[in-house]
């Protein structure tokens, strides 16, 4: 690797400290350091910001060269290979349900789902429409992060029925820089068809 950023070691370590407290936290190599950056939530807190290698270094008595070193050679223990066989576990899975209808957005939590809808499905959440004026949605965006030890899934609905030809005409025109980021990522199905053109607003 020709680039590597202690800084950003650091960073995602600290995205993930229950994995690495779980398989290292006991290690003496590396608890003096695992002990100061898990100390204060530098990786959530927006008043704290990322120790410097030298304050890290001053605080556990180590000297640069060393502590790079270690911050990199746990940093690539995550990564599997056959010589390290470290495995992820994650235990907790929260659902996130982000609700789009004409500028309008609401998001339902869900703590599990005994059926995880796929991209293009019918979803209908009548309850919602008292909120944002629509119920019925079809599922358009599915995105997963992984943080300490929950899996969190973000799935977006828009309003309407899926159609595979308005995806294409929006992404051909996102691509095309004919859509902003905003209509591309925020406009209904409806808004789309005006701005493009499409059917009977041609």
């Amino acid at each position: 690797m020709k680039y590597y950023s202690a800084k950003l070691a650091i960073y995602y370590i600290l995205t993930v400290k229950e994995q690495v407290i779980r398989v290292y936290g006991n290690e003496s190599k590396y608890k003096a350091f695992l002990d100061f950056i898990f100390a204060r939530d530098y990786a959530y807190d927006e008043n704290l910001s990322i120790p410097s290698m030298k304050e890290i270094g001053n605080a556990i008595g180590m000297k640069y060269p060393k502590l790079f070193k270690l911050i990199r050679e746990l940093y690539d223990n995550l990564f599997y290979d056959e010589e390290n066989d470290f495995s992820f576990d994650f235990k907790n899975v929260e659902v996130y349900f982000r609700l789009q209808y004409n500028n309008q957005i609401a998001e339902v939590k869900c703590s599990r789902l005994a059926y995880l809808p796929r991209l293009g499905e019918q979803v209908s959440m009548c309850f919602a429409s008292a909120k944002i004026g629509e119920g019925f949605f079809y599922v358009d965006f599915i995105d997963h992060s992984f943080e300490g030890d929950t899996q969190k899934i973000y799935i977006t609905l828009r309003s309407g029925i899926s159609n595979t030809y308005i995806k294409y005409r929006r992404d051909k025109a996102f691509m095309e820089k004919e859509m902003t980021d905003k209509q591309y990522f925020h406009s209904d199905d409806y808004d789309t068809k005006e701005l493009l053109k499409i059917g009977r607003y041609r």
